[in-house]
């Protein structure tokens, strides 16, 4: 690196790039300063775009921030801004200093990640590709009522009929368009963060602590707020004990008739019923939460609510002890198929096509695979002759689907 690189960036870009990066590491300005023997004042220079970094400090910055130089002075780098945390101020709950701090954080962390991704696919000129529905209009209307139709509704338009939804973040990502993340948050209270912006559309990201089941919720909740209301940020924190706000209210209707339609689930419970010489059991309901992917609380209180059992069976069991992964283990149910990962496959597929066509250095594509240098190299291995993308759609490189098995007739 030269000066002159330096000299051809325009430092007001530079500066929000490197305050990006510092907040994105949850250090303050203070603790840059002392670490780099550097006054705070030098430190809201450079951020600010009043003074340039030298060179030497760049990559002290750059170390400091786990970052590579050239995240910063590489052609076509893209602007990180506020946009994100502009957005989300609006989102904001009552809490601390601390807490408001990490939320930051996660937010900037939650940017980074869209960014990284709307990079790869312009390097390799894959699109995602956006079937996004017009908003619905649900003002004025009843929360419940409203929830189940614009369930319905979607269903039909993604053509799943009233089944349970296998592969969630597959048709998501594929079939509308979004972009889907599992993130270690800073804030345990989050379970998921959702935003729009024109540059980088619908994007979700879910508490990566969180079991699967909890996931696919959170992300059927934020999708909810996406149909309805998509320019408004979203952080959605655990329950608490406060009055449910309408529109939450509306989103946890959607997640609950969009996992669990009425009539599927119905004619499944019933056939199920019809089979047993006996009565319906918890045993029963977690092979049918197994099914729907839903969490064996969730269901009994679906279940509850269609009256297909007795009201409160939910809390009875609670009472009586019953231990939900306990029974899970005795019934040796499968795990999942579609566990959602850090990073969506198709993220990584075009960041290891990006990377084999010499368009990122192997310590870029570390950074961008969130990887050490070893494991990035390993996972060029893994999907250098599997998965890759065109146009934003899956397909197969080595498989030839129409090799000849059987002998040809003469």
């Amino acid at each position: 690196m030269t000066t002159h690189i330096l000299d051809s960036i325009d430092p007001a870009l530079l500066g929000r790039q490197l305050a990006s990066a510092r907040k994105a590491r949850g250090l303050t300005q203070q603790a840059v300063a002392e670490a780099l023997g550097l006054s705070r004042a030098t430190v809201i220079a450079l951020e600010k775009g009043d003074r340039r970094p030298k060179p030497g400090e760049l990559v002290q910055l750059a170390g400091l921030y786990q970052r590579q130089v050239g995240d910063f002075v590489r052609a076509g780098a893209l602007p990180p801004g506020d946009s994100f945390v502009v957005h989300f101020r609006s989102a904001r709950t009552p809490g601390s200093q601390v807490q408001d701090e990490r939320r930051e954080a996660d937010v900037r962390a939650f940017e980074d990640l869209c960014r990284d991704y709307l990079e790869i696919e312009r390097l390799t000129g894959s699109p995602l590709p956006r079937r996004y529905p017009e908003v619905y209009d649900v003002t004025h209307a009843d929360a419940e009522e409203a929830a189940e139709e614009v369930a319905v509704s979607e269903r039909q338009r993604l053509g799943l009929g009233d089944g349970p939804i296998g592969d969630l973040w597959g048709l998501f990502s594929s079939d509308v368009g979004l972009r889907i993340f599992a993130q270690v948050f800073r804030d345990n209270r989050i379970a998921g963060l959702f935003v729009f912006t024109e540059e980088y559309g619908g994007c979700i990201s879910v508490n990566a602590r969180h079991p699967e089941e909890r996931q696919r919720w959170t992300a059927a909740h934020e999708y909810a707020h996406f149909l309805t209301d998509r320019y408004r940020a979203e952080i959605t924190v655990l329950p608490t004990f406060q009055r449910v706000p309408e529109r939450e209210r509306f989103a946890d209707a959607f997640a609950r008739h969009f996992l669990m339609p009425t009539s599927g689930l119905v004619r499944r419970f019933q056939a199920m019923r019809r089979a047993k010489e006996g009565p319906v059991t918890p045993a029963d309901v977690l092979v049918l939460g197994h099914l729907y992917q839903v969490s064996f609380a969730a269901l009994m209180l679906r279940l509850e609510e269609l009256r297909l059992i007795s009201a409160g069976s939910w809390e009875r069991l609670k009472g009586a002890g019953f231990k939900v992964t306990e029974a899970r283990a005795l019934l040796d149910l499968p795990p999942s198929q579609h566990r959602l990962a850090a990073l969506p496959m198709r993220y990584e597929a075009l960041a290891v096509q990006a990377f084999m066509r010499g368009e990122l250095s192997q310590e870029r594509l570390a950074r961008l695979l969130r990887m050490q240098p070893v494991e990035a190299r390993e996972r060029v291995q893994e999907l250098a002759h599997g998965m890759f993308f065109d146009d934003g759609e899956l397909y197969q490189l080595p498989l030839d689907l129409g090799a000849v098995l059987t002998p040809v007739a003469r």
